[in-house]
């Protein structure tokens, strides 16, 4: 008896943010749901810790139900709550513990979060094609960071690919360039593989979409936007009592 297709589930959504006191990343947490393993596709930053556990725990799940963690890339907003997966293995490109002099979102500290980790052991070179279970395999990506990863999930709907910053949203792969890479070449030929081999992709920093005739589709998630709760507290009034 085959196994059921795997699932592959938004857990918080990715959004693309900027000020003039700087870039806030808030990126896409995706689970995949297999009889064999529950993974968890980067886990954001954290600032959003409790969305997270919020997240998980509309499905049922709490930290310890997920087994396996994949981290595309090693920038902060990715990584930061991995210390709350220190049960399950964790697939991280070893060329992420050694990121390039001066990118601001891996700062020195970052090697820190993954102490206690149990990182996933052996070659990995080349990490294209490794299988997690059957009808989900890690995919290279590289570009946006030397080793940015992927995950390729056959769904009972087609091929989806979960890309972390290889391709950060629909504008990126329509323009066929990535918002930054330390690897421009290397990054254009990691979008045009997502371009020719999803069906649908759950970007970094968007809402999932479908690949239509090689270019973004249509969404599969309704637009939600993000609400300022904070209040000035010399200025604004206090929230009326409910």
């Amino acid at each position: 008896m085959t196994d059921p297709a795997p699932v592959v589930e938004t857990l918080v959504l990715g959004y693309g943010l900027s000020s003039d006191q700087g870039s806030i990343g808030f990126c896409g947490v995706y689970l995949v749901q297999t009889p064999r393993r529950r993974i968890l596709f980067d886990c954001g930053h954290a600032g959003r810790r409790r969305a997270l556990h919020r997240a998980l725990a509309r499905h049922g799940l709490g930290v310890r139900d997920v087994d396996t963690l994949v981290l595309s890339h090693a920038h902060y907003d990715h990584v930061q709550n991995a210390d709350l997966f220190t049960h399950a293995e964790v697939f991280l490109h070893p060329a992420e513990r050694d990121p390039q002099a001066g990118d601001p979102f891996t700062p020195v500290w970052t090697d820190a979060i993954f102490s206690g980790l149990a990182l996933h052991e052996g070659s990995f070179d080349d990490p294209d094609g490794l299988e997690l279970a059957p009808g989900v395999t890690i995919t290279g990506l590289p570009g946006h960071t030397a080793g940015s990863l992927g995950l390729t999930v056959e769904t009972a709907d087609g091929t989806a690919l979960l890309t972390g910053d290889a391709v950060p949203s629909s504008r990126a792969l329509r323009a066929g360039r990535a918002t930054t890479a330390a690897n421009e070449e290397a990054a254009a030929a990691s979008i045009e593989l997502v371009r020719t081999r999803a069906d649908v992709v759950y970007p970094g920093h968007d809402r999932p979409f479908t690949i239509e005739a090689g270019l973004p589709g249509r969404y599969l998630l309704p637009r939600v936007d993000l609400e300022v709760l904070a209040p000035d507290p010399l200025t604004d009034d206090p929230p009326a009592p409910s």
